[in-house]
């Protein structure tokens, strides 16, 4: 510590410092995917979004559901692939000395609500800064923009840097759940309302906070107040998401219409679902079919 005019500096310690970072990607898997697989002397993070995805690591093979991450150590080999069920993945590489990391490697990290709202910062900002296509799957250069907004590269490396630190520290921490849905700071209320929207998804059925409130014998306030605070997104905007999720792994399966999956998930019109869906994920339903087929070429 250093004295100056009766005040005390102190100085700020660096517990993981990430110098260099060499790819960030997301990937549309579709089934029976398969990618030959690689080594190299970086590291590399695998985060499964939506669906289901098995990765090799050294032989070992680990199955990664939504939400779920693993952490490869540099020289590994890995590889990734898909059977019966599609998946989009976020892939981050990168370099990094700290040793701390080797607490996480090796093993299936289920990342909570701060991991995830770092990881769609970091996809976000990695589509301002560079010119390259993030589903770009055999890249090995990524290219700045020319009018990459100011100080990108520092957004990138901080957010990457936190998104360790979360996860170093959810390590440390037994009491984590495992589940599909992580919530930091999940109560009862909550909870109940997750296995509500959950079964309703499955029924094809509809919700309303008129309904919740008087099957949990709370007011619609409370269910608001409560819902947002966990999620961050209002219990409408939340089942819509859900829904949509459910729509991405039905239009993997290539079993039913764009109106019949609609109609399975309780959408007024095929049009209202459309609608939502590309404004959830950027494409319409059949764009999002036809993104699965191309992926399944590679």
């Amino acid at each position: 510590m250093e004295s100056n005019n009766n005040f005390t500096k102190y100085s700020l310690k660096k517990n993981i410092n990430i110098p260099a970072l060499y790819t960030v990607h997301y990937f549309k898997y579709g089934k029976n995917f398969s990618f030959h697989g690689e080594s190299h002397n970086f590291w590399e993070l695998v985060y499964i979004d939506s669906g289901k995805a098995t990765i090799v690591s050294d032989k070992k093979e680990f199955t990664l559901l939504q939400g779920q991450a693993f952490l490869h150590t540099p020289n590994e080999f890995h590889t990734i692939y898909t059977t019966d069920s599609f998946a989009n993945s976020v892939i981050i590489s990168f370099d990094c000395k700290n040793k701390q990391l080797m607490e996480i490697a090796d093993k299936v990290l289920v990342l909570g609500d701060n991991e995830k709202m770092l990881l769609n910062k970091i996809i976000k900002e990695a589509d301002l800064t560079f010119d390259d296509k993030l589903d770009q799957i055999y890249l090995q250069k990524m290219n700045k923009k020319k009018n990459a907004p100011f100080a990108c590269e520092q957004v990138l490396k901080n957010c990457i840097e936190l998104l360790f630190v979360w996860l170093l520290r959810d390590s440390k921490n037994t009491q984590k759940v495992s589940t599909m849905f992580v919530n930091v700071g999940s109560n009862d209320i909550t909870d109940r309302i997750m296995n509500i929207l959950n079964a309703k998804i499955n029924k094809g059925e509809n919700v309303s906070l008129e309904e919740l409130a008087y099957s949990l014998n709370v007011s619609k306030s409370y269910i608001k107040q409560q819902f947002k605070k966990v999620n961050g997104y209002s219990v409408i905007e939340f089942f819509i998401k859900l829904k949509i999720n459910k729509a991405k792994e039905l239009l993997s399966q290539n079993k039913h219409s764009v109106t019949e999956i609609a109609d399975m998930l309780g959408f007024s019109t095929v049009f209202y679902f459309s609608r939502q869906f590309k404004k959830h994920t950027d494409m319409s339903p059949t764009e999002y079919v036809k993104s699965i087929k191309v992926d399944n070429l590679l």
